[in-house]
């Protein structure tokens, strides 16, 4: 959501010291290197995005998204997701809340009672199955195709609600696109075949890489990483895996997903061809 960053917007509690440092006298350039997306929710909807991954702060008891600057309240994208999920029954969305800053236990309270209220019957509960009951088919049957997972919350989640453990998403922290690369491979294979995944196909950037780019943008970093990454990409296999078989790719998580009108998006959903053509062959379907 940080499309929603803007030359109003005010540092946000997860700025670090550095950046706190450079917003006083450059202002533009922070907000150059906060900006993960800037495309609206509906264009990345459109795009094929069914996955947002989310940083939520409070100030003076509202909710907003954060990337080191503050962008809009929460509910405000939201209802074009709501919208979206209403009009679409047959697609599924995933709302990731990855962390938080700035939140009492009062307010993870009221933000799962606001959550829950706002989505009611669409949520996808843990009540519901496990994830691997999760399909398109079921989801489309029960009216619910909407996902919520809360992550490292101080209090019992409710029921509604997915945990972090369900739904790993190991951060690279990594600056260099070929420590990224064998990052994401060695990770992989940690997945477990009863949860969900996230594959973060982004890097880092440390002050010095920062420093060093002056007059760079993340996007221009985006549009490397993009370029460097679509072989590995393209050559990961989806789907659900028994135990004795080598982990499948599930989400993908990247900057900028509008670059050269969605090329990030169309390679991610080109991998479910290969779902379909396991599918259709009886022998991968008897396995």
């Amino acid at each position: 959501m940080t499309y929603g960053i803007n030359s109003k917007s005010k540092l946000s509690p997860d700025a670090e010291t550095s950046v706190k440092r450079w917003h006083r006298f450059f202002p533009c350039f922070v907000r150059r290197w906060s900006k993960t997306q800037s495309s609206g929710t509906l264009e990345q909807l459109q795009l094929g995005v069914r996955y947002f991954d989310l940083r939520i702060a409070q100030k003076d008891d509202k909710f907003y998204y954060c990337h080191g600057l503050f962008a809009m309240e929460i509910f405000e994208p939201l209802l074009e997701i709501r919208h979206f999920v209403d009009s679409h029954p047959e697609e599924v969305v995933i709302l990731d809340m990855q962390h938080f800053y700035a939140l009492t236990v009062t307010h993870h309270q009221q933000l799962h009672k606001d959550l829950i209220q706002f989505f009611g019957h669409r949520l996808y509960s843990t009540a519901d199955g496990s994830l691997n009951d999760c399909t398109l088919n079921r989801c489309l049957e029960m009216q619910r195709n909407l996902v919520i997972i809360y992550r490292r919350c101080p209090i019992p989640l409710p029921l509604r609600f997915w945990p972090s453990y369900s739904w790993p998403t190991p951060w690279p922290n990594k600056a260099s696109v070929k420590k990224l690369q064998s990052f994401l491979e060695d990770s992989l294979l940690s997945r477990q075949p009863q949860q969900g995944y996230v594959s973060q196909c982004l890097i880092t950037p440390t002050g010095r890489y920062i420093a060093l780019r002056v007059f760079f943008t993340l996007k221009s970093t985006a549009k490397r990483v993009d370029k460097k990454l679509q072989p590995w990409i393209q050559e990961q296999i989806p789907g659900p895996f028994e135990p004795t078989e080598e982990p499948k790719v599930n989400v993908f998580l990247a900057d900028f997903v509008n670059l050269k009108e969605g090329q990030f998006c169309h390679w991610v959903l080109e991998l479910n061809t290969k779902l379909q053509e396991r599918m259709a062959d009886p022998d991968q379907k008897s396995t």
